[in-house]
């Protein structure tokens, strides 16, 4: 064939295939506009979710519903440690205030979408998961004594089969993989990292004083008050007259988890007691029982003398320390990158906020 005919051959066959693809697309609507309809079109949202949608990742729709559950799970979460590449580590354990929980939720929803659509493509590059999955049913299974009945109906009531359960812990499961391989190289923090993070925090590091404590409690609580009083000072009474505090304990003890241990309340920070307990160990005399008085009763206590808290040393501390700035490092790296997946769809306008949400 002439190279004009070759020229003339390939311009028809090109010819013959944009056609083919204006008619599919725009004409009869035929495989190739289906597939991009499947693509572009969004999809439906959860299984008996009617509410309205507040955002769509890649097609995927996020719900109202869906939103105010994750408010409501934000309000019992507190904010993570913080890594500040400013000023070194700073540690953050305030909660959420109610102005920032509706964007962050609807950030963390969209991070999922995003998680999971990653996943999704990755695949076949993951482990399969079926098997941990199957075992993680069973023990969900095992927690209900063997009702069968009761656990098929707990699955119905969350819209979902056993099979149904398996497929979705077995697609956490392949999620935290693909977080895992993503983040993997920042996991390991240097020495001299470490050392530096040491020298950031060595004071909150420092052991609180303790002592070791011991009480008899008699509760006041729908008591005459004055009568319990008394019969406090009669076991104090007692116990200065060469009675055994733990058989006192055992005996006349109302706290009933001490009580059976002869009223051991193992090694205690007097700050930490006057905060939770009421009680002012800071006063106690050195292994000399004292009467005192709190908000839910009297006790009687004996403590040891203080044992002073303080700074571990590097050595000491690096276990810690080095779990402590994994933690960090892999927080901060699973940050930077779901923020990467989330600049890649703004990027490509395939993450679409709802006015008005």
């Amino acid at each position: 064939m002439s190279p004009t005919g070759k020229f003339t051959f390939k311009l028809v066959i090109y010819g013959v295939f944009l056609l083919y693809l204006v008619g599919d697309l725009f004409l009869w609507h035929g495989f190739l506009a289906g597939r991009m309809d499947a693509y572009l079109k969004p999809m439906p949202g959860p299984p008996g979710d009617n509410s309205a949608r507040i955002a769509e990742v890649y097609g995927e729709p996020l719900t109202a519903n869906q939103l105010s559950r994750r408010v409501t799970e934000l309000r019992l979460l507190r904010q993570p440690p913080v890594l500040d590449m400013d000023g070194g580590i700073r540690l953050t354990h305030e909660l959420d205030t109610a102005g920032d929980l509706t964007p962050r939720a609807r950030y963390d929803l969209i991070s999922s979408s995003l998680l999971r659509l990653k996943t999704r493509v990755n695949d076949l590059q993951l482990p399969n998961r079926n098997a941990e999955a199957a075992r993680a049913v069973e023990q969900i299974r095992s927690r209900f004594d063997g009702n069968t009945e009761q656990y098929l109906k707990t699955l119905h009531d969350q819209k979902m089969t056993q099979e149904q359960l398996q497929e979705k812990i077995a697609a956490r499961l392949k999620q935290t993989e693909q977080l895992y391989r993503a983040t993997a190289q920042a996991a390991d923090p240097p020495d001299e990292d470490l050392k530096a993070y040491y020298g950031l925090i060595r004071d909150q590091l420092k052991a609180p004083d303790l002592r070791k404590t011991r009480h008899i409690f008699l509760a006041t609580l729908h008591k005459d008050g004055a009568q319990v009083k008394q019969a406090a000072e009669t076991l104090l009474a007692r116990l200065q007259s060469g009675e055994a505090f733990s058989r006192l304990a055992r005996e006349f003890s109302e706290d009933e988890r001490s009580a059976p241990a002869g009223g051991e309340l193992g090694w205690v920070n007097p700050a930490r007691a006057a905060e939770t307990l009421g009680l002012d160990l800071a006063g106690v005399p050195d292994d000399k029982p004292v009467l005192i008085k709190s908000r839910w009763g009297w006790h009687i206590v004996e403590a040891s003398p203080v044992k002073k808290g303080a700074i571990p040393p590097y050595e000491e501390a690096l276990p810690a320390l080095k779990n402590a700035a994994q933690s960090l490092r892999k927080a901060q790296a699973v940050g930077l990158y779901m923020d990467g997946l989330l600049e890649e769809g703004h990027l490509r306008n395939r993450i679409r906020n709802k006015e008005g949400n």
